[in-house]
């Protein structure tokens, strides 16, 4: 293990990452101790490697698991055992225990607090890795920026101000600031997470990786694995329209659960409305994510016949592909409301009654609920749309913000939570009915552990392994409980085992979704950003629940950005640009300098609908945020990162 700490660091600094330590401060200075560059490691790399037992001592419980995660699933080439459970027979999983005394330290530490700081990240980091810390630094920074616009909403709720320029600008504006400000808070939290540049540094080479070829290192000549780029992208390129295929089979059938909800909502007048009311739900939750499971699989496929040598670049290809599904599923319903029904209501009418009147001409065995006079009130009718196009965008958003809000809330963590403290409390009960019986032979399973030195569990003196998980699992009335040690632990780690494994891909998709909706349509419902600011102070805390009871404890790894969720947020800061203005054109009831409409049906049914105006505004629009954002990253450029300033500070 000392020998595997000393070469990661090496390994660290040859990639570029700059060896730092923190400068005392004087006596009575307030705030944290300022970072330098390491002097003597930057003159002399080699005592990168001189790692001593006090130096492994220190080590984070973060980086002791990191390290031995990867002595077990790295490849053999690099001298780890290259365990792959998905290769395995005998092997269902690698992943560290939970510490159960630390969780629910956490928990309790958490709920009763409002926010948290960067205390509470340093003992998520040290726990759980940089990963997990990152994740939550990111939702914090949202939720504290997310306050600006849930305050504007309000405020514009209260007045009754719909579909408003000026809040519309404000959430651009908010939008592009927030995304450029994370983007340099996340390069400030690397710098002194001591990780600035680790994913292009130590980035860790994937065991599935299969190289076409060996090169010499030019600078140590020894055989490195390579793949080519060009086959890579040509097999990137093959992957594209199965990519696209796949998204338009999904946006089919949006489309087509759209089109059902809406006839049945808008325009069906029969029997067993309101049961028929729930079909576009159940066929949306039943169909649709059967459908993304399968096009993740497939994108997996793709992913892995791209053959990407490091973890980071597959992470980052596949998330990015599959985000492309997940769009779809939570954006395109209100924007086939906004930009395809609304629009061309009348059109959709005439396409309804036409069908219905092609129906009755059937026989009637064939059409049992048309036959007769639509009249009467068991036979089905058509109406007439009469839902104002205004209230029809922010009843849906309405419904997607909240509903998404709770059902995410419920299974993300309610139900699996529920289904562990079931399990917890069956594991409790057989606990009990053993310690009731006859004892069994003491062992000191801790002490068996601390003497045995090939124990992979433990180095030196300090308390891991089973005599940290049996700390971490015992009270006070346990210790007087005659259990067997052996037993439970055998059953804790079973019982871990049945987990799913934990990913942040899921977290940050929720964000991003979420950020969608309030960046695309929050003028036709301006408190989407408070229901967004009351949610993520409640995710922050439910997902820490969540990571303690209802997954696998996650395996640390260091990274330095958010990966390519950053792309997608400054993506949907480009397209809110877009939607809020033709959002604000064709429903904004009187601003000045839009053309008016005529008839006050027309405007209430449909809107304006003046294409070659809209194209104008559309395109004003895109150009006036390409320059707030040019003005906003230029201006922010103009400000030292805190590496840079580290750097200069120690070339001074």
């Amino acid at each position: 293990l000392l020998h595997e700490v000393g070469r990661s660091r090496l390994s660290d600094w040859l990639g570029g990452m700059q060896p730092l330590r923190r400068v005392r401060r004087e006596p009575g200075v307030q705030g944290a101790d300022p970072l330098e560059v390491d002097p003597d490691t930057q003159d002399d790399p080699s005592k990168l490697l001189e790692v001593g037992e006090d130096a492994a001592e220190q080590l984070s419980v973060a980086e002791r698991q990191r390290i031995v995660h990867r002595l077990i699933v790295g490849p053999a080439s690099e001298g780890c055992a290259g365990v792959n459970a998905e290769r395995e027979a005998h092997v269902a999983a690698v992943f560290p225990l939970h510490n159960q005394a630390f969780n629910r330290s956490w928990i309790r530490h958490w709920s009763a607090k409002w926010l948290i700081d960067r205390h509470d990240l340093r003992r998520i980091r040290e726990n759980f890795g940089e990963e997990v810390a990152m994740y939550f630094a990111f939702l914090q920074s949202y939720f504290l920026w997310l306050a600006l616009p849930a305050a504007a909403g309000l405020a514009w709720w209260i007045a009754g101000w719909g579909f408003s320029w000026q809040f519309g600008v404000l959430l651009v504006l908010w939008s592009v600031l927030f995304t450029e400000t994370w983007a340099r808070r996340e390069a400030d939290i690397a710098t002194y997470w001591g990780v600035h540049g680790v994913e292009r540094a130590a980035s860790l080479r994937r065991p599935d990786f299969r190289p076409d070829r060996h090169v010499a290192d030019p600078a140590t000549g020894e055989m490195v694995p390579m793949f080519s780029n060009g086959k890579r992208w040509l097999r990137r390129l093959l992957g594209v329209p199965v990519v696209l295929a796949l998204a338009l089979v999904m946006a089919l059938l949006v489309s087509l659960i759209f089109a059902l909800q809406t006839f049945l909502d808008e325009y069906y007048d029969g029997p067993f409305h309101t049961a028929l009311g729930f079909a576009p739900l159940i066929l949306f939750s039943a169909c649709l994510p059967v459908y993304t499971s399968a096009c993740t699989r497939i994108a997996k496929l793709l992913t892995d016949y791209e053959n990407y040598e490091h973890e980071s670049e597959y992470a980052a290809q596949y998330t990015t592909k599959i985000f492309v599904f997940q769009f779809l599923q939570d954006q395109l319903y209100l924007f086939l409301t906004a930009w395809v029904f609304v629009p061309n209501r009348s059109a959709f009418e005439v396409w309804v009654h036409s069908i219905y009147d092609a129906a009755r001409t059937l026989p009637p065995w064939m059409t049992p609920f048309l036959a007769g006079s639509s009249s009467a009130p068991h036979y089905a009718g058509i109406k007439s749309s009469s839902t104002p196009a205004t209230a029809m965008v922010q009843s849906l958003l309405t419904s997607f913000v909240v509903t998404s809000q709770l059902v995410n809330l419920a299974t993300e963590t309610g139900i699996p939570l529920l289904l562990r403290w079931w399990s917890l409390r069956s594991l409790k009960r057989a606990s009990t009915g053993l310690s009731a019986g006859t004892p069994p032979p003491p062992v000191d399973v801790a002490r068996k552990a601390e003497h045995n030195p090939h124990n992979p569990l433990v180095v030196g003196s300090s308390p891991t392994g089973v005599e940290r998980w049996v700390d971490s699992v015992s009270s006070a009335d346990d210790a007087v409980a005659p259990v067997d040690i052996q037993m439970l632990f055998a059953a804790q780690v079973t019982e871990e085992t049945r987990l799913p494994e934990y990913s942040t891909y899921e977290d940050y998709a929720e964000m991003a979704s979420q950020f969608g909706r309030v960046a695309f349509f929050s003028v036709a419902w301006p408190l989407a950003p408070l229901a967004a600011f009351v949610n993520n102070w409640l995710e922050l805390r439910t997902d820490a629940a969540k990571i303690c009871g209802a997954t696998r404890r996650p395996i640390p790894r260091r990274v330095d950005t958010i990966g390519p969720w950053l792309d997608m947020l400054r993506f949907m800061c480009w397209l809110s640009s877009i939607t809020n203005a033709l959002l604000i054109y064709q429903f904004h009831p009187d601003c000045s300098f839009l053309p008016t409409v005529a008839d006050a049906e027309t405007m209430q049914r449909i809107g304006r609908t003046n294409l070659s105006f809209a194209l104008v505004v559309l395109l004003f629009s895109e150009h006036m945020f390409l320059a707030i954002r040019w003005a906003i990253t230029h201006v922010m450029a103009s400000w030292p990162g805190a590496y840079t300033r580290i750097v200069e500070r120690s070339q001074a």
